[in-house]
């Protein structure tokens, strides 16, 4: 007996740790600031002092949907060590900030990996692939409001971004899900792109979420911080990130937005 009562102790508690961080979820809506302009925008990324990467990001809208696409790979001595090309394709409702899809696909020295993310409103459909995988197995993950990273953003950007003002939602960056808290910790003014320029500053916390729904601390991600332009475009300027081979960053080069202004 006293057993099963410490079993069903256990099981309560775990159910009601479970409830507490839902109930902890930002409402879903969008915001009332204004969606991204389409525009064109080109990223370094780096770990520690070196430049390792290069990345364009296009924002469109296709079939009434918003679309990101992203193309990239290592450059300079990094890819002599390590040769990747990537390309990525977001897709989501422009009112709703909802997910529809998202598909990333590497190529590696000796291999191709396409991971593709299906949305519905229960949640997603994960599928992931290499050249010598025939017959992948879907994986599912059913939660109601997931976002992928891209639609994270743009929610979040979205929002009124007051300091001090913490934002959490469910987030599926590749094959796990994560808590993700988002807190507004002020505004700086940072050079970047060529000029100085005033942005809201963002702390990014995550911890993952298990099969049960528990939350456990991320094996390969501390935090991170990220820099909004403080205009009327809120556009990702740099972030930089905690993870487990050390320090990584991005940075805005240049950005041309649809009409020629930037």
């Amino acid at each position: 007996m006293r057993t099963a009562a410490a079993i069903l102790v256990a099981f309560f508690a775990m159910v009601a740790c479970a409830a507490d961080w839902q109930k902890q979820l930002s409402p879903p809506q969008p915001g009332p600031f204004p969606s991204l302009r389409p525009m064109r925008a080109s990223y370094s990324f780096g770990w520690s002092v070196f430049t390792a990467a290069k990345a364009t990001a296009e924002l469109s809208r296709t079939n009434e949907l918003l679309r990101l696409d992203v193309r990239g790979g290592t450059i300079g001595v990094v890819r002599g060590l390590w040769r990747m090309d990537a390309t990525s394709t977001a897709l989501w409702h422009p009112v709703t900030l909802k997910p529809v899809s998202h598909v990333v696909t590497e190529v590696l020295q000796n291999k191709t990996v396409k991971l593709r993310l299906d949305f519905d409103l229960n949640g997603v459909t994960q599928t992931r692939t290499t050249r010598n995988d025939e017959t992948p197995k879907p994986k599912r993950f059913d939660f109601p409001g997931l976002l992928d990273m891209t639609t994270a953003m743009m929610w979040l950007r979205s929002q009124r971004l007051h300091v001090g003002k913490t934002y959490r939602c469910l987030t599926i960056p590749e094959a796990s899900a994560y808590l993700t808290e988002l807190k507004i910790v002020g505004k700086e003014k940072i050079d970047v792109a060529g000029k100085c320029q005033n942005t809201i500053k963002v702390l990014l916390r995550a911890r993952e979420v298990n099969d049960k729904l528990e939350l456990e601390p991320s094996k390969r991600f501390k935090e991170a911080f990220a820099w909004f332009s403080d205009d009327n475009d809120r556009l990702l300027l740099r972030a930089k990130a905690e993870v487990f081979i050390g320090s990584v960053w991005m940075e805005l080069d240049k950005v041309e937005f649809r009409g020629g202004s930037s």
